[in-house]
């Protein structure tokens, strides 16, 4: 029987009924997180300075009009993304900014100089936060580290170098960090054109800082193009001597190694043909091996499956041809033999003999018919690993031959190179002299930055209104997650709807009952697990219209409740009068074995592996409950290895006959290894699920081994309160 799938097992699709849904039973929070964040934001713009932002373009490089002389071929920028990068960098570098904060006297601005601005009281409580912060993220030294970095005349060069940035900066450091905060600088699109923006309190202060900024930066590379000019003539001239004798060196290398070559030119044909005829040869013989082995794997599973006789119709002998006409007489003689008289007379007798000769004879020449197939192999491989090897040495001298091509090519391409670049060098070096101290710049100033009207930051309507959209739409999110949140089975209706399988009752909560023996005589004093009980064992008969006669209990993994359902299933039956049997299937665990305390010696495991007759194996032991306990030993066999087995059904229907109801502690589903498959139609399957404990995808993997069972019949019994 294929058990349902359930109808939650399909990705659940949201529909936008449900979300409107959703939102209309969280208004309240959605509308709570929306003038929330609302708040929050209107109170930070209040407590915030405003900024004004300027900024101007500059235009990197000469765009292909100043690259005209031997000069630019070292010293004109060649943009690229790396280049504009570092462009960048020497913008906000110390040099550019301490010209900046000199020409403008910010050091002498409270905005940009933090020692004149007016102290107000300072709280104690952020001191405390700031403090503490500091002590934990950066830990002070032990001042004997410092007494040893101080000291000692060895160190007063590592402090001095250490210091070098504090030196360059020196009183003006507070105020270029804070200039460099305020300062970005980007590239607009793929294009060379820069902007630089600076940001302060004023806006007149914010444009002249941009504007000096570009200034200082034109004027530093101008500098610094017109220092590289006259370090650029000395180097030239060098260079030039240089490459004339790296040009001679390269040629002459091409020449000697082509001349070389050129001396056993016609060993190159001589093994592309060679190497052909090898390959030729390998793929025949490959073929050929394949063949044969593919006949004698025949030959030797039809042997092996269906005998001698079976073997001989796909052979080809003469000695088979005439043992099979043989045996056709020796069988037609047999069959006239039998018409005529008994098959217990000599002349039968004498005819079946000569049969059995005939075919033993069949099946010693179908041996030595598979020999010589597997000679014929060995030697094809053979074969085949000779061509192998001499191929490989083909190709090692044609790899040889490869790599003095290549040293040719790679010899001859650095000549190239090399004459090309003596030749470049050679046309500038003439023309050099009459460029070198021109101080051009490769930036421009295309647009020169102006105080701006109004504030930059912050932007107060737009910062009002993302918050709000960012508050609703939180709260939106913190409203879909509450419903759409994964929730923990409970209730039979859930259950029902959530896995397509009916729920047969719902018991207290057995994992805290304690052992099995606990539970029987809880059952003996509790009225309400009693009558829970036999509930369950009467739900169980009037849901399942056949007669099932062996009941296996297992859940999502090998817990007390699975176990502690089935002793409950099994006082239930012997108190209603049925004869039952509960048998401990989980060898994994054996907790049922191990509680009740029942022997492992003549268990279920036992059974199955001994050869002696089932009913000899299988002893069960009276339990205080009324029914009877098989138990079982450890192991770490699969389950699903054990179960199929056709001693395990012989087992059941042994059980079923001797007994009314037969209960068995199955597996727990946590790998499809645990499967106890190939089971009756008289067989039902009860999954056991904590109430409160589970969701529906932490099981879905177990329900879903569950269901590709062949079962008779299947539910769920809940254990603990809805």
């Amino acid at each position: 029987m294929r058990l349902p799938k359930a109808a939650e097992s399909q990705p659940k699709t949201l529909e936008f009924l449900d979300v409107v849904q959703a939102f209309r039973r969280r208004m309240v929070l959605i509308t709570m997180t929306g003038v929330l964040c609302l708040a929050l934001a209107v109170y930070y713009l209040t407590t915030i300075t405003p900024t004004y932002t300027s900024g101007g373009q500059l235009l990197l490089g000469g765009q292909g009009l100043s690259e005209q002389n031997s000069f630019d071929l070292v010293e004109a920028q060649v943009l690229s993304n790396a280049v504009i990068e570092g462009e960048i960098a020497i913008m906000r570098s110390n040099d550019i900014l301490i010209n900046v904060v000199r020409k403008l006297k910010l050091d002498e601005d409270p905005e940009f100089n933090p020692s004149l601005r007016e102290q107000s009281a300072p709280n104690p409580v952020i001191t405390w936060l700031k403090t503490t912060a500091k002590s934990i993220l950066r830990p002070e030294r032990p001042q004997s580290d410092s007494v040893a970095t101080a000291g000692g005349a060895g160190n007063q060069e590592i402090l001095e170098a250490a210091s070098l940035n504090e030196q360059l900066v020196g009183d003006l450091g507070a105020a270029v960090g804070i200039v460099r905060r305020g300062l970005a600088i980007r590239q607009q699109g793929t294009s060379f054109l820069m902007s630089v923006q600076a940001t302060s309190e004023n806006s007149q202060k914010a444009a002249a800082i941009s504007n000096t900024v570009m200034g200082e930066y034109i004027r530093f590379l101008a500098d610094k193009r017109f220092q590289a000019a006259s370090r650029f003539t000395g180097w030239l001239e060098g260079r030039v001597e240089e490459l004339a004798n790296n040009v001679e060196e390269s040629e002459r290398a091409v020449l000697e190694l082509r001349s070389a070559m050129e001396a056993d030119a016609d060993n190159g044909a001589r093994l592309d043909q060679q190497m052909q005829e090898f390959t030729t040869k390998l793929v025949n013989a490959r073929a050929e091996l394949a063949q044969a082995e593919a006949q004698i794997r025949r030959a030797t599973l039809v042997n092996e499956a269906e005998g001698p006789l079976a073997t001989a119709n796909i052979l080809t002998s003469d000695a088979l041809v005439d043992f099979r006409r043989t045996l056709v007489e020796l069988r037609r003689e047999e069959t006239a033999a039998a018409s005529g008289f008994s098959d217990e007379s000599a002349q039968v007798a004498s005819i079946r003999r000569a049969i059995a000769r005939t075919e033993a004879d069949l099946a010693t020449e179908v041996e030595n018919l598979l020999l010589q197939l597997n000679n014929r192999v060995e030697t094809l491989r053979l074969n085949v690993r000779t061509l192998e090897i001499s191929l490989r040495s083909f190709e090692g001298l044609n790899l040889e031959r490869s790599k003095q091509l290549i040293e040719l090519n790679q010899l001859q391409r650095v000549a190239d190179i090399n004459l090309r670049v003596y030749e470049d060098f050679l046309g500038r070096y003439r023309e050099i002299s009459e460029f070198q101290k021109i101080p051009i710049s490769d930036a421009k100033v295309i647009r020169y930055a102006t105080p701006p009207s109004s504030p930059s930051h912050p932007r107060k309507k737009v910062a009002a209104v993302l918050a709000l959209i960012g508050g609703l739409s939180l709260g939106a999110a913190l409203a879909l997650a509450l419903e759409w949140r994964p929730r923990k089975l409970a209730a039979p209706r859930q259950i029902f709807s959530a896995t397509g399988l009916a729920v047969f009752g719902n018991t207290p909560r057995l994992r805290k009952t304690g052992s099995v023996q606990d539970l029987l005589r809880r059952l003996s004093q509790d009225e309400d697990l009693a009558r829970a009980a036999l509930n369950l064992a009467d739900n169980i008969n009037l849901h399942n219209e056949q007669s099932l006669r062996s009941i296996f209990f297992t859940s999502y993994n090998a817990n007390d409740s699975k176990t502690l359902s089935a002793v409950l299933l099994a006082w239930a039956s012997a108190q209603r009068g049925k004869k039952c049997v509960l048998v401990d299937g989980d060898f994994r665990t054996a907790q049922l074995t191990a509680s009740l305390g029942v022997s492992d010696k003549a268990s279920f495991l036992s059974a199955i592996h001994s050869q002696k007759p089932l009913n000899e194996c299988v002893v069960a032991t009276n339990s205080e409950g009324g029914f009877d306990c098989i138990g079982t030993q450890t192991s770490a066999a699969d389950p699903s290895i054990i179960y199929s087995a056709e001693r395990v059904q012989d087992l059941i229907s042994l059980l079923r006959k001797a007994y009314d109801v037969v209960i068995i502690d199955a597996p727990g589903l946590d790998d499809v290894s645990n499967r106890f498959a190939t089971l009756s139609s008289q067989d039902l399957g009860i999954f056991t699920i904590e109430a409160n404990k589970v969701t529906l995808g932490s099981i879905t993997d177990s329900l879903n081994i569950f269901r590709d069972m062949k079962l008779g019949g299947a539910g769920i019994i809940l254990n603990g309160p809805a």
